[in-house]
């Protein structure tokens, strides 16, 4: 009797595992197929209309041309100066930067072929596209077989969430948030993290390693924070066949050390970016007008309320993922002995806990690393990643019985219950894409209405002298003024305009009190330089707001300002922290200190420049109503102005001691000079610029420079990329030669005091 050889690692006979294999290759194949195939097909709208961006699209697309044009001018790309937006600010240096400038290279190196607006929509496009394929590979490299690892590429793009800030269509399409660099991060993470663990696991890797988390921080803070929360935990993430404690704790200390040399490998990589960052944190902006809930996430009660019902993963429709990712943690319960399941155990727990947030944990979230300032509702980011990877491991549990078997009938039954569970699913993608569509032909239409109109007002806007524009704010008309769905403050962004009113971003001191912006208060205008208006014709304006042009239904106006420069007067010190300075400034502005020009000076965090004794800035709003406007005699006038990409200059002649306002964000990045040396310049009420003058007339440069330090430690950490590569092919055998000649002499001189 001839007896079949056996497989050790399935027992099953050879050619019966070999079918198997095949089997499942071919199943995988379809199944990548299918799942990259979908996205294309129905995000195809994405790239085939042309359209301007109508949420925080906006803002990408104006971030990527400025990193574009700051490299064609040759200058810092890591630290420009925004001037279009928030009174001015500079977005890379407390922002995630990678898509933009990445991004912006492509576009500089083509020499423009391609438009920035279409390459963040085709990047877009694309990213979402192939998220599968990222899914597959992170499951991979965790260890999973290929069918779990294909069921998880199959489910990758099915979340559905009521504008949760998750991994659904909902946060970047264009009917959606726009949240274009979360977009990159969501498809860098899962990567970033299954290749950290091959490195806490084996102890190699660490160049892809250190590079996929350093591109993950870049590209989202805040999922590089979680990245390296993920590992800390899979650190302690250690199944050994013998209960030898002490083997136990050694291979914990292991992949903890190995896990602290990654971490010191990112932050050297990403020093240009975090060391700046943290010296300069105080003049990063708190958004007071932001819900409780993006600090403090929504409570243990809502979020597991939320599950239950299957609004994490399956809003408004039949909860199918939910009960796959119930079953798929059921199944890792079972198989907890192996590693590879019990670090998703481990993870869904850690991130489903932490995403109850402060609302549950109070004071206990202040053990996390700056916790302070962590949006815990953004954690939704690891309650699905790791759901994904429990809808695969359910998915794949009957595939693989089934394939095993090598019955067609077997194969059938489950492929039948497999579209049972997700034919509705992909029917609720498509219908939800199919809206999507239809959002990005209205906006087409509107436009192709009114194009030609609006075409004119931003030419003949462009020709005006400097000012900014402002067409309302979201909390009043200027959410209702739009062309077919699109604001038209967001069209006059897209163009590269200088706004006011949206809020595309909060970064800068002077976003949150622009909200009490009062149109009825010419002092404002002057103040904040608003030199144009853009309204719909029957919009009441005041009697100062002169008609200067008519386009279509779309009437500009003009505002007599000073421009981009005044002269003021101070007369009061404040000084405290940045949490102090919302009060202090609504009050400043609700007073007659603006129409007066009186323009307190303010210190974050630091009275070492020159004050004496100023008042503390929490005293601000009790203070500030106590004192008498008064403008006094003239203070001269400013005779000229020139604005730049990251400059401006004045002529200025002083008749009385004054302080020359620029009516841009303060930043300790601002360099000055006044007829050619330098000079120190100072916050004014409110974070604006402030350069103190003596009477006569003078020439005042002003310019945006970012530290040497940053460009010195962007060289350091690109140097440290061909190290680790050096180190990890060359290292073991560079040790074995070097170390004989430092560690002999040592013990022999140990010795020898001994003796």
């Amino acid at each position: 009797m001839t007896v079949s050889p056996v497989d050790p690692s399935s027992d099953r006979p050879v050619a019966t595992s070999r079918r198997s294999h095949w089997l499942e290759g071919l199943i995988v194949l379809w199944v990548l197929l299918i799942a990259v195939a979908f996205n294309l097909v129905h995000l195809y709208p994405e790239i085939a209309v042309k359209t301007p961006g109508s949420n925080d699209i906006v803002l990408h697309v104006v971030l990527t041309d400025l990193a574009a044009q700051t490299i064609i001018q040759g200058q810092d790309f890591t630290d420009p100066w925004l001037g279009t937006m928030g009174m001015g600010y500079p977005p890379f240096h407390y922002y995630q930067h990678l898509p933009h400038v990445a991004v912006a290279v492509v576009h500089v190196l083509t020499r423009g072929i391609f438009p920035i607006a279409s390459m963040v929509n085709w990047t877009t496009y694309l990213f979402l596209s192939l998220f599968p394929l990222s899914i597959y590979w992170s499951l991979r490299r965790f260890g999973f077989d290929q069918l779990s690892c294909g069921m998880g590429a199959l489910v990758a793009s099915l979340v559905a969430t009521n504008r949760l800030f998750g991994f659904g269509f909902g946060s970047y399409v264009s009917g959606g948030l726009g949240l274009y660099t979360q977009l990159w991060a969501m498809v860098l993470l899962p990567p970033a993290v299954a290749q950290g663990y091959r490195v806490l696991r084996d102890g190699r890797g660490y160049f892809w390693a250190t590079l996929l988390l350093a591109a993950v921080l870049m590209s989202h803070v805040l999922y590089g924070y979680m990245a390296f929360l993920t590992l800390g935990v899979l650190a302690f993430i250690v199944t050994m066949r013998s209960p030898d404690l002490r083997a136990l704790a050694s291979a914990m200390w292991r992949r903890c050390r190995r896990l602290m040399i990654l971490f010191l490998l990112v932050v050297v990589l990403t020093s240009y970016f975090l060391v700046p960052l943290f010296m300069d944190w105080r003049y990063l902006n708190v958004n007071v007008w932001e819900p409780p809930h993006i600090y403090n996430s929504f409570g243990h009660l809502w979020v597991l309320q939320s599950l239950v019902r299957g609004d994490l993963f399956d809003f408004y429709r039949y909860p199918s993922l939910t009960i796959l990712v119930v079953v798929g943690f059921v199944i890792c319960l079972l198989r907890w002995k192996e590693e590879r399941y019990l670090i998703l155990i481990a993870i869904f727990l850690l991130w489903l806990i932490l995403y109850f947030g402060k609302s549950t944990w109070g004071p206990l979230v202040n053990l996390l690393p700056i916790s302070s300032n962590l949006h815990m509702y953004r954690f939704i980011a690891g309650v699905h990643l790791t759901g994904i990877f429990l809808m695969a491991i359910a998915l794949a549990a009957p595939w693989r019985w089934a394939v095993s078997r090598s019955n067609f009938w077997f194969v059938a039954a489950v492929l039948a219950l497999t579209l049972l569970v997700l034919l509705p699913v992909y029917s609720e993608r498509k219908s939800a894409l199919a809206g999507n569509a239809l959002f990005i032909s209205e906006k087409q239409h509107g436009l192709f209405e009114e194009k030609q109109e609006l075409n004119d007002l931003v030419e003949y806007l462009e020709r005006l002298p400097p000012g900014r524009v402002y067409a309302g704010q979201t909390e009043n008309w200027g959410q209702q003024y739009s062309v077919g769905p699109t604001p038209v403050y967001a069209l006059l962004q897209a163009e590269g305009l200088a706004m006011t009113g949206r809020l595309y971003h909060a970064l800068s001191f002077n976003s949150d009190i622009f909200r009490y912006f009062d149109e009825t208060r010419r002092d404002l205008y002057n103040l904040y330089n608003i030199r144009y208006v853009v309204a719909p014709e029957e919009q009441m304006l005041p009697d100062f707001v002169k008609p200067l042009q008519q386009f279509g239904r779309h009437r500009l106006y003009q505002v007599e300002t000073t421009g981009y420069f005044d002269l003021v007067g101070s007369g009061l010190a404040f000084a405290g922290g940045k949490t102090d300075f919302y009060p202090a400034a609504s009050s400043w502005l609700a007073s007659g200190l603006p129409g007066a020009k009186q323009h307190p000076e303010v210190l974050i965090g630091s009275t070492s420049q020159g004050i004496e004794r100023p008042l503390p800035l929490r005293a601000a709003v009790d203070v500030i109503p106590t004192v008498k406007a008064s403008a006094g005699p003239s203070r001269g006038a400013v005779l000229s102005e020139a604005v730049g990409s990251n400059s401006f200059a004045a002529g200025v002649r002083v008749e009385r001691e004054s302080w020359l306002l620029l009516k841009a964000t303060y930043h300790p990045n601002w360099r000055a000079t006044v007829d050619g040396v330098e000079t120190d310049t100072v916050m004014l009420m409110p974070s604006f610029v402030g350069v103190r003058l003596l009477p006569g007339n003078h020439q005042v440069q002003l310019e945006y420079r970012s530290r040497r330090l940053r460009m010195v430690l962007l060289g350091l950490g690109l140097l440290t990329l061909p190290l680790i590569v050096i180190s990890e092919k060359y290292g073991e055998s560079l040790w074995r030669r070097i170390a004989p000649r430092f560690v002999g002499p040592i013990s022999n001189s140990a010795k020898g005091r001994r003796r």
